[in-house]
């Protein structure tokens, strides 16, 4: 390389690694406010927003564009997006409790991501800003941009590390300095973010590079199959049994985030795909309406059972927006003929407004989760259809911001009419309490109490056992809270939701040792009634101790399943034989016990 090209890339680069390092610097100033009060919450918050964004949307657009107008459009998103936050702050007595949480955080960097593309390309002047071919380059490559910028900040950390340990050897320590000064550490990690960009913005025209893209389509087919799998298995699995709790929905929603994007990176490579590519993308696009559906349906069957609350509304919200997506791609895939692939471009172009316009509404006042959990909550608990023990208290009093302290007024003036002082009790354990654990600790009924509480719950087999108060005394009470739920279950065959079978189960010889006082209680959990959990007890020296569960599908997979199976151990219609050890059989099934 000459002096005069050394000199030129110098000259590129000093004002990305400028930006970077600026970046680093203001991050550092910022938690020192923070730590030492220096600004009210509001302000600290202002003064985070609009920094986070300016130099967030600078950094992402530096590159295809120069410093100047990076700096102008990190300025045009950073306005809207403080605006935005501090309105979302309202919701709260404090308005750096909005950090507290994740999603409202998440929320805004997916609003400031999706704002990013469209920016740079309107501020570049381009004609077709609204392109997807130019839409989808300008994001990959922001994308990539930034991805390799942090993976070179990990690496000189690493390297970093590594020298340090190398120099220590022999007592040179400037390089722990370096690190344990925060603002120079935070200052160093900007400037190298920024020649991460610098660099890779060096070796092409921002656009993503073809290689990720061809790796990315090799997950067309094998995703297709397992989805369709996933989806060829559903009738006979049904959806009240696979759905309904919060894990299941993120699982769908984190699937058709890879659909989604597998299908827009086809259309980015491929003008009209065609042949298996082609006929794979499209099916898939059909798939994410379906696995849309079933995301909405299973955030859905939670709220119905339970009620709002902020993670149900966010979680619902992020459902909608993704059945939007889901079933524009599938009816587009449906019926846009030998065009689809054009026409689905275009929706997705107009699905990207749509999606930030979504995002605003959610910081926005209009979509405050606080406020609708709360008047869910209230609205249950005044139906009857929850008891005071059941409020989200805690939550309601540290979580949800204003919204849930008014909740919390509202219970207490209705509490203070009706004379209701264990609710009464219960509000101001939560208002007092500094986490969650604390204030069910608070509440927790001696273990004593539990005890002769599950004992009177549990149907024992064989016939004419019993198991007293004193054989649960030594068991936590996590465990006897948990227990006793199941025991309180009513299933669809009338039946309680547990039993308890004193056999001598384990390893043979085992219950020579132990006698009657090995015991496995068989339980159908509350979170889902198609299992059944089954817990071995042991009793030695005068304590009971319980070993590791077992939860385990059954052959019905299904709540009626479960029922059965559960009742045939009630009835006593099971059989202890020596296998390896003894075991227990209920059908088919065979249960080995560790105790």
């Amino acid at each position: 390389m000459s002096d005069m090209t050394a000199a030129t890339v110098a000259k590129a680069r000093l004002p990305v690694i400028g930006l970077g390092a600026g970046s680093g610097f203001a991050v550092w100033l910022l938690a020192e406010a923070l730590q030492q009060d220096v600004l009210s919450p509001s302000l600290w918050l202002a003064a985070f927003a609009f920094v986070g964004s300016l130099c967030c949307g600078a950094l992402a657009m530096i590159g295809p564009l120069p410093i100047h107008r990076a700096l102008k459009g990190g300025g045009l998103l950073a306005v809207p997006m403080t605006g935005l936050l501090l309105l979302a702050s309202l919701r709260f007595s404090v308005a750096t409790d909005l950090l507290d949480g994740p999603a409202l955080v998440l929320m805004a960097i997916a609003l400031g991501g999706v704002s990013c593309s469209f920016l740079l390309m309107w501020l570049r002047g381009a004609q077709d800003w609204l392109s997807y071919d130019a839409l989808s380059a300008a994001s990959w490559g922001i994308a990539f941009r930034l991805g390799c910028g942090i993976a070179f900040v990990f690496v000189l950390w690493g390297l970093g590390l590594l020298s340090n340990a190398l120099l220590g050897l022999v007592n040179i320590t400037f390089l722990e300095d370096i690190a344990d000064t925060d603002w120079l550490a935070l200052t160093l990690s900007g400037a190298a973010f920024g020649l991460g960009l610098a660099v890779v913005q060096e070796l092409g025209d921002g656009h993503a590079p073809e290689l990720l893209f061809r790796l990315i389509s090799l997950l067309l087919v094998p995703v297709f199959v397992v989805v369709g799998l996933f989806l060829l298995a559903i009738p006979f699995q049904g959806l009240s049994n696979a759905f309904g709790h919060l894990s299941s929905a993120a699982t769908l929603m984190a699937m058709a985030g890879v659909i989604g994007t597998l299908i827009c990176v086809v259309l980015y490579r491929f003008r009209q795909p065609r042949g298996l590519t082609g006929l794979t993308t499209r099916a898939l696009a059909v798939a994410l309406g379906l696995v849309a559906v079933l995301c909405i349906w299973a955030v859905m069957m939670r709220i119905f059972q339970y009620g709002w609350t902020p993670d149900r509304v966010y979680a619902a919200a992020l459902a909608a927006l993704v059945l939007l997506h889901g079933v524009t791609y599938a009816v587009v895939a449906v019926i846009g003929g030998v065009n689809w692939a054009a026409k689905l471009r275009r929706a997705v172009v107009a699905l990207g407004l749509v999606t930030a316009a979504w995002l605003v509404i959610l910081l926005s006042p209009l979509a405050d989760a606080g406020r609708i959990s709360a008047a869910s909550q209230i609205a249950r608990f005044n139906a009857g259809e929850i008891p005071a023990h059941e409020l989200p208290l805690w939550e309601m009093a540290h979580d949800w911001g204003r919204a849930g302290q008014a909740a919390l007024a509202t219970l207490e003036a209705a509490a203070q009419a009706q004379g209701d002082g264990d609710l009464l009790e219960r509000l101001e354990i939560a208002r007092a309490a500094d986490t969650r654990w604390e204030a069910l600790a608070a509440r927790e009924p001696n273990t004593a109490d539990l005890a002769a509480r599950l004992s009177a719950l549990l149907p024992v087999q064989p016939a004419g056992q019993v198991i007293d108060a004193d054989y649960f005394s030594e068991i936590e009470a996590f465990n006897l809270n948990r227990w006793i739920s199941s025991c309180e279950l009513v299933l669809q065959n009338g039946r309680r939701g547990c039993a308890a079978i004193v056999e001598p189960l384990g390893p043979l010889g085992v219950g020579e040792q132990v006698g009657g006082d090995t015991t496995l209680l068989v339980l159908v959990p509350p979170h889902d009634l198609t299992r059944l959990e089954f817990v071995p007890l042991t009793r030695r020296n005068g304590k009971t101790e319980a070993g590791y569960s077992i939860t385990l599908g059954n052959s019905a997979h299904s709540a009626a399943g479960a029922a059965e199976l559960l009742g045939t151990v009630q009835d006593g219609l099971y059989e202890v034989s020596p296998s390896r050890q003894m075991t227990l059989k209920l059908g088919e099934m065979e249960v080995l016990s560790q105790p």
